[in-house]
């Protein structure tokens, strides 16, 4: 019995746990990242919201009066050397500590401040250029340790940017948040891992249980018992394995008890010869004779002798056919010759008549010719065999679409309907002692068959007991 390699499947669980934790885990983490990625850009988007009504509510209470830009200033509204000339660009002593803490200022397109509450400098001096050439802008910016949120949106009077007002606010909330959400991530996708690790060894184990049950029951059957079958349960693709592996048990069981009673058929065959030869041997050893004497043995075992030299040429050739190594010929044969040959090979002064009916003359087929004339020689001795001398034995052969169509029909005994399916069978005899007192083995039809199928044609037989039999053999024609 083969031991179940349990082992070998835990490793499959294991390895099938860990791709399952490894995908959960990847996709857990990217859709980690990606809801950080979207809470923290939907915050921003709301604080920008926000700050942008500030700012327009803002520009439009305490924005600068309407009118053209100071003089000295640029078309864009700044001065001629930019904000470098108000030293804006550069570090600013309130920058770290801005003075009035983080609100709103209000900025005329010089960078100074408009109202006298608010610093005369920017926030972010890039978001205050872009402001001041009509863009509304939000940006985050770093001022210190604290990180900031800068909106910066154009004050606009009769279609011209006079003025800029940034809003700024700390991020301290939106930081709380996000890592409020990281930390919840943080700890929710170990736990997950750790479940879909412990649940999908558990699934794993239970789908891989069938497999366990088809090894165990594999491991039980083995050549000198293939009657064993493995469980069937469900309609899934191991219920599917199952059964194909259940119907492979069944035709190698079936093989193997063919194979067993042929070779209990053959040595029994060829036990009698055998025993025939050694009988008249030590016979004609065992005390003098006369040439009569030891000529009537002689004969006996050359008889013998034929016997057994026929039966091993009929074993080799079934055995040649079994592996498909015939080594026939495929020529165009005249089928009239091969008929012709073999009815006068069988032809005796005591056999029943023969007619040969030929509805197409020079018919010819693709086959070897030896093995063809052996075919229907054994299907004609055959028929002779069990048909009485005032019986009769017709052979038609006539063409049907691209192949010949050989029927051998005589009016003999028959058979009956229990032996029919066996009749091609190695050494199936339906009456054995009146076949083996004939010189029969019963290997006869079973060449034919070989013979036929070797050469891609198809053979029948058609009989009812006591009105005689009909063999219908099928050929490609040339």
């Amino acid at each position: 019995m083969i031991p179940w390699p349990a082992p070998r499947l835990r490793s499959v669980r294991l390895r099938l746990t860990l791709w399952n934790v490894g995908v959960l885990a990847f996709t857990l983490i990217a859709l980690g990242a990606a809801l950080r990625y979207a809470v923290q850009q939907n915050l921003l988007r709301s604080m920008d919201q926000d700050m942008e009504r500030h700012a327009q509510m803002m520009s439009e209470d305490h924005g600068p009066p309407p009118g053209l830009p100071p003089p000295g200033l640029s078309p864009l509204g700044l001065p001629p050397l930019g904000l470098d000339s108000l030293g804006l660009l550069g570090p600013h002593p309130h920058h770290d500590h801005p003075a009035g803490g983080f609100g709103p200022r209000i900025l005329g397109l010089d960078g100074r401040g408009l109202h006298p509450d608010h610093p005369a400098f920017p926030w972010d001096p890039e978001t205050f250029r872009l402001a001041a050439r009509g863009q509304t802008v939000a940006t985050t910016v770093s001022y210190g340790a604290k990180a900031l949120r800068v909106l910066a949106l154009p004050i606009r009077r009769e279609g011209r940017v006079v003025g800029v007002v940034q809003d700024v606010r700390p991020l301290d909330a939106v930081t709380q948040e996000v890592n409020r959400l990281t930390r919840t991530l943080l700890t929710l996708i170990p736990l997950a891992l750790l479940a879909a690790a412990l649940g999908g060894s558990f699934l794993t184990d239970r789908a891989l249980r069938p497999v366990r049950d088809i090894t165990r029951a594999a491991g039980r059957i083995s050549a000198e018992n293939l009657s064993g079958r493995l469980p069937v349960a469900g309609d899934d693709e191991l219920a599917a394995l199952a059964i194909t592996f259940n119907a492979m048990l069944a035709r190698l069981e079936a093989a193997f008890e063919q194979q067993r009673r042929f070779t209990a058929d053959a040595s029994h065959e060829l036990r009698t010869p055998l025993t025939v030869i050694k009988a008249n041997t030590s016979l004609a050893l065992a005390a003098p004779r006369d040439a009569a004497g030891y000529r009537e043995a002689l004969e006996a075992v050359d008889h013998a002798a034929d016997r057994t030299g026929r039966l091993v040429q009929d074993l080799l050739l079934l055995a040649r056919a079994d592996t498909g190594q015939t080594g026939f010929a495929r020529t165009p044969t005249p089928l009239d010759d091969v008929l012709e040959q073999a009815v006068a090979t069988v032809c005796a002064p005591d056999s029943p008549k023969i007619r040969l009916e030929r509805n197409i003359p020079n018919l010819c087929v693709l086959g070897d010719a030896d093995a063809l004339a052996r075919l229907f020689s054994n299907l004609l001795a055959n028929a002779v065999r069990h048909t009485p001398a005032e019986g009769q034995i017709t052979i038609t052969a006539a063409p049907q679409g691209g192949r010949a169509v050989v029927t051998v029909a005589d009016t003999g005994e028959g058979i009956a309907p229990e032996h029919l399916p066996h009749v091609f069978e190695r050494f199936y005899r339906a009456d054995a002692a009146r076949s083996s007192r004939q010189g029969g083995t019963g290997l006869g039809l079973a060449i034919c068959k070989s013979i036929v199928d070797a050469h891609g044609g198809e053979i029948s037989i058609e009989s009812a007991a006591g009105r005689g039999a009909t063999v219908r053999v099928t050929l490609p024609c040339a």
